[in-house]
């Protein structure tokens, strides 16, 4: 358990790997209120390729809002950079897979949103019947080691999936598949040839 300040290099060829390498860790990248959800997102951003201050949560150059739900609102600054494309764009719960990036929306209570990575794909998730919409995922400020200077450190814990806005797959870790090799032309069987040119008069 280590906590972490400014933007850090961390293992990230898979989700298991990220998770690995983060979990129970606290992370403070842009040295503001401790270890808030929005940090996990600016570290992982920033080691795919982008840089600092990525995701945005407004218009780039125009300042943000700071709140976790933003980063969705203008997600068309967030999904590529210098003509690289690192994520695809999830709008449904059901097409949920492990290690896309979820954002929640606001509530009364938490008028900020929250961010996380799901630690499960939604297909396979089985709903505890006490919590039955906390969905799984990996993120900070939510139940982890308090960080004195704000938030909570890396943890696995539950999220209410009806407050899901969309989320963002990191491509490389679902790569998408090579399209099928086009259909075989069926041979014709020689007799049904020999016939017809018989039926013409053809030698």
């Amino acid at each position: 358990m280590a906590k972490y300040t400014g933007y850090v290099t961390i293992p990230h060829s898979s989700y298991n790997e990220w998770k690995n390498a983060t979990n129970g860790n606290g992370y403070d990248a842009d040295l503001f209120a401790g270890c808030q959800c929005y940090d996990l997102v600016l570290e992982f951003w920033y080691n795919v390729g982008f840089p600092q201050g990525y995701p945005v949560s407004g218009i780039p150059g125009q300042g943000n809002t700071g709140n976790a739900y933003d980063i969705w609102t203008y997600r068309q600054y967030n999904t590529s950079y210098n003509a690289t494309v690192y994520f695809d764009l999830i709008s449904s719960v059901s097409d949920i897979k492990q290690g896309d990036i979820i954002v929640f929306n606001q509530t009364p209570g938490n008028t900020y949103g929250h961010v996380g990575f799901a630690d499960i794909d939604y297909s396979s998730w089985t709903p505890d019947p006490s919590n039955p919409n906390e969905f799984p995922i990996l993120s900070e400020n939510n139940g982890g080691t308090p960080d004195p200077a704000g938030g909570a450190y890396t943890n696995v814990h539950g999220y209410d999936i009806r407050l899901f806005l969309g989320a963002f797959r990191y491509k490389s870790w679902h790569p998408t598949p090579p399209p099928p090799p086009p259909p075989v032309p069926r041979e014709t069987h020689f007799k049904w040839v020999l016939y017809a040119r018989k039926l013409r008069g053809e030698r």
